[in-house]
């Protein structure tokens, strides 16, 4: 079969994505997040313009936030896990198969290449699963569903190159191997004997409702999600606003410290409240360096805290006070938490815990990453 001029356009604007794709993923899960954040301030911003696209930028999994949920916390868990093999075996893949191309052996058929078509694929699959976990954002989780229909996409298209490349040697091996999954796996599917139509416009139209209800189902998924983790926070839901408890601190000192702000007719929408040592770089906690110290296995085991002590301890408390943006007005009770679309702090507050008071107020500065879309909860 002769390769078109129309199959080389798409093919060069399959790799075009494909290497966007790539990098995104790659960037990603890198440790530079300042560079991360500053680079995505504009798009973000951007989606904050409109009602209709603002809740795209919103957390769907706890962040900087202590949550009783097993599930949600399970999930945060194993991201890193998850990003870390995914690049392995990214990069296991990549030798194997630019090996070949220095040896000039042909096409790869050993290795990782023995039992899947696409090892790269389904290594980047999972980078980008674990990452849709740590930046949980509802674009991130888009994003990935659509990362995966692209892959299917680009790996069908390979394959016609592959069979005019190499002939029959290929066909017997696309008989013998699976496409992401081993060949005995996806036997356990072949018995739906599903397959695209072999006219080109109805293919694209099955394929592009296939990829709409996946991705709605996907954002049913997030939203139940997102409304669980929401239900497993420790929060205080009053007449004037929500206080949110960024960790365990125990049901009468809570009752203590939100009867201390309420007395003190303090503003904001939603209160975060903290320990003194924290850092919420998002929300302009920059606790001392000389506090500042890890949960140890509390840590591990709650990453959604990112790295602070899981409990605020018994000395004191800082407190934001945050200003919501929302889609509309008439926003009440919890709907101050669950509806802000942005976030914008306006005072801090310190508390003493032992003497129930409050030692210090102060405007709220610029935080670390100021302008960037902050849905903390």
């Amino acid at each position: 079969m002769k390769v078109t001029m129309r199959d080389r356009s798409i093919k060069t604007s399959a790799w075009l994505l494909y290497t966007l794709i790539v990098l995104e993923i790659l960037f990603m899960v890198s440790p530079f997040a300042a560079y991360y954040y500053s680079i995505y301030a504009t798009p973000l911003n951007a989606l904050q313009e409109s009602r209709y696209t603002a809740w795209l930028t919103m957390y769907l999994l706890p962040h900087f936030t202590y949550s009783d949920s097993w599930l949600a916390n399970g999930l945060v868990l194993i991201s890193w896990p998850l990003i870390f093999f995914g690049i392995a075996l990214f990069l296991f893949g990549f030798g194997q198969i630019y090996w070949a191309k220095i040896t000039r052996k042909g096409a790869v058929e050993v290795g990782l290449y023995r039992h899947i078509r696409h090892p790269q694929y389904v290594a980047l699959a999972i980078v980008g699963l674990g990452a849709s976990f740590y930046w949980s954002r509802f674009i991130v989780v888009i994003a990935f569903v659509s990362m995966l229909s692209l892959y299917f996409f680009l790996a069908r298209l390979e394959e016609r190159i592959c069979l005019e490349k190499f002939g029959a040697s290929y066909r017997e091996y696309l008989e013998r191997t699976g496409m992401f999954l081993p060949r005995r796996w996806e036997g356990q599917f072949r018995s739906f004997d599903w397959r695209l139509p072999d006219v080109a416009w109805l293919r694209f139209a099955v394929f592009t409702g296939l990829y709409l209800v996946v991705l709605g189902l996907t954002i049913g998924v997030a939203l139940v999600l997102r409304s669980h983790v929401i239900d497993s926070l420790g929060t205080d839901v009053g007449e004037s606003r929500v206080t949110v408890f960024l960790a365990p601190i125990g049901p009468e000192t809570e009752s203590a410290v939100v009867k201390l702000l309420d007395e003190a007719a303090l503003p904001g929408d939603v209160a975060y409240v903290a320990a003194s040592s924290w850092r919420v770089p998002e929300l302009g906690l920059t606790g001392p360096t000389s506090q500042h110290q890890g949960g140890g296995i509390d840590e591990i085991l709650h990453p959604t805290t990112h790295g602070n002590a899981l409990s605020l301890g018994p000395a004191r408390l800082s407190v934001v006070f945050v200003e919501g943006a929302y889609a509309r007005g008439d926003i009440r009770g919890a709907q101050r938490l669950t509806r802000a679309l942005n976030v914008r702090p306006i005072e801090y507050v310190e508390i003493d815990i032992a003497a129930n008071t409050i030692v210090a107020r102060r405007p709220a500065t610029e935080s670390q990453w100021a302008g960037i879309p902050v849905p903390t909860f």
